[in-house]
């Protein structure tokens, strides 16, 4: 989880992306990446979800969601999927005390997408983006290693979401399966 939080997160995308890209593209653009996703598959649109637990917040994450030591999280990581094939991978870190009331639900999406769910309520809003290229040998990327992305760079943006008690983090990587299917 520590490489969702720190300096190596910028203000504007790798340079190594071309902004005449699909990519650049996608990545910069503040609607619902879910439904992006969604309106290029050629199958059915699915979420894998890979973990979905509650723990204790790390130091690293304390300041940038505005909690205290000890605040329990709810860390959950998807695969935005066409048929049985990932495009991207998404991890969110919500503040436990702030899914309540409206935000109940969330502790129990399944396989619904989160994107869906924050973009249809209406007190959310997004702050501005950040942006990261992650080696796929980070440690968040642990839980992927079916994927078989060694040496694989991923280009991905992170958000907080205010509007509840407590600020939404989700961060969004794209797989190199979605970069291929941009360029087609």
């Amino acid at each position: 989880m520590q490489s969702l939080f720190g300096v190596h997160w910028q203000s504007s995308p790798p340079a190594d992306i071309m902004p005449s890209s699909a990519l650049y593209a996608w990545l910069v653009d503040p609607a619902s990446l879910t439904e992006k996703v969604r309106s290029i598959c050629h199958q059915d649109f699915s979420v894998e979800v890979i973990y979905h637990q509650n723990h204790p917040a790390p130091e690293c994450a304390l300041s940038e969601l505005s909690i205290a030591p000890g605040t329990a999280l709810l860390h959950r990581e998807v695969l935005l999927c066409d048929g049985q094939t990932p495009l991207v991978f998404a991890s969110s870190v919500l503040p436990v005390p702030a899914l309540t009331g409206r935000f109940a639900d969330i502790q129990n999406l399944g396989t619904r997408p989160l994107g869906h769910w924050l973009f249809a309520e209406p007190v959310l809003k997004r702050s501005s983006m950040r942006y990261v290229r992650l080696a796929s040998s980070a440690a968040l990327f642990a839980r992927l290693k079916h994927l078989h992305l060694e040496n694989a760079s991923l280009p991905g943006r992170k958000t907080l979401f205010t509007g509840a008690d407590y600020p939404f983090l989700v961060s969004e990587f794209f797989l190199p399966t979605l970069a291929l299917r941009l360029e087609d």
